[in-house]
C-alpha cells in the first residue's frame, strides 16, 4: 500500500512538472488594461518677496492604464522582463477654464516574477517591477501652462493567469506608487516665485485585465501548453 502510494505521488508530481504553464526558456507577451488610485501628497514653496512658504497638499487621484510587457523564463519559478505603462489621469472640468487637464505619465520598468504555483492551466505569479517615469501635466488655461517631471514608479503585485494552450488571460491586483522630484513649468512668471518639490502618490491600490500570449515549447518537455 505504501509503495502504491509513493508511486503515485511521483506520477503526480512528474505529470505536474511536465505540464507547467511556466518554464525555463519560456517567453510571455501580455497587454493589459486596468485603474489605479492613488492618495496623493504635493509639496511646493511660494515667494513673496523675501518670504517663503512651504505647503503641503494631500488629495486624491484615479488614473486608467495600457501596459505591455514581457517575461523570459529564467527558471521554472523565476522571470525577468520589462513593463511599459501609459497612464492617464482622471480629471474634472476646471471650474475657470471649462476645460478638463491633460495629467498622464509614461513608465518604463524592469520586471521580475516568482512563479509560485504553475500548473497546465494556471500560473499563480507574484512579482514586482519598478523604474523611471515621466510626468506631464497640461492645464489647458490661457497660457497653456504645462507641467512635466521625471521620477520613478513602482508596483507590487499577485497575477493570477489561465491558460487555454498558449493564449491565456490574467487579472493582477496591485500596489503602485509614484514620485517626481522638482517638477517644472513652460510658465515663467510662475516659477519665478513658485517651486514645486514633489508630487507623489502611495497607499495606493490598482486592478487590470489582460491578455497573455506564450512563446517558445519548453525545451525536453512536451507541455501542450507552448506554442508549436
Amino acid at each position: 500500500m505504501k509503495k502504491l502510494l509513493l508511486l503515485s505521488v511521483l506520477t503526480f508530481c512528474l505529470t505536474s512538472q511536465a505540464q507547467r504553464s511556466f518554464y525555463k526558456g519560456a517567453i510571455v507577451a501580455d497587454v493589459r488594461y486596468g485603474i489605479e488610485v492613488y492618495n496623493t501628497t504635493l509639496k511646493s514653496t511660494s515667494m513673496n518677496g523675501s518670504t517663503s512658504r512651504d505647503t503641503v497638499d494631500k488629495d486624491k487621484a484615479a488614473d486608467t492604464h495600457f501596459g505591455f510587457a514581457a517575461e523570459y523564463g529564467l527558471h521554472k519559478y523565476l522571470g525577468v522582463g520589462f513593463a511599459i505603462n501609459k497612464r492617464k489621469f482622471i480629471n474634472d472640468t476646471d471650474s475657470a477654464t471649462g476645460k478638463k487637464p491633460d495629467t498622464r505619465a509614461t513608465d518604463v520598468n524592469l520586471a521580475l516574477n516568482f512563479h509560485a504555483v504553475s500548473t497546465k492551466k494556471f500560473d499563480l505569479v507574484l512579482g514586482t517591477d519598478f523604474g523611471i517615469s515621466n510626468f506631464h501635466f497640461g492645464t489647458n488655461d490661457k497660457v497653456n501652462t504645462i507641467l512635466t517631471g521625471k521620477g520613478m514608479y513602482a508596483s507590487f503585485y499577485v497575477n493570477p493567469r489561465i491558460y487555454f494552450g498558449p493564449v491565456g488571460i490574467n487579472v493582477r491586483l496591485f500596489t503602485p506608487m509614484f514620485s517626481y522630484k522638482n517638477v517644472t513649468t513652460n510658465n515663467a512668471d510662475f516659477n519665478k516665485n513658485n517651486n514645486i518639490n514633489q508630487f507623489k502618490g502611495a497607499a495606493a491600490w490598482g486592478l487590470s485585465f489582460g491578455i497573455q500570449y506564450r512563446f517558445m515549447k519548453e525545451s525536453g518537455g512536451t507541455s501542450s501548453g507552448a506554442s508549436h
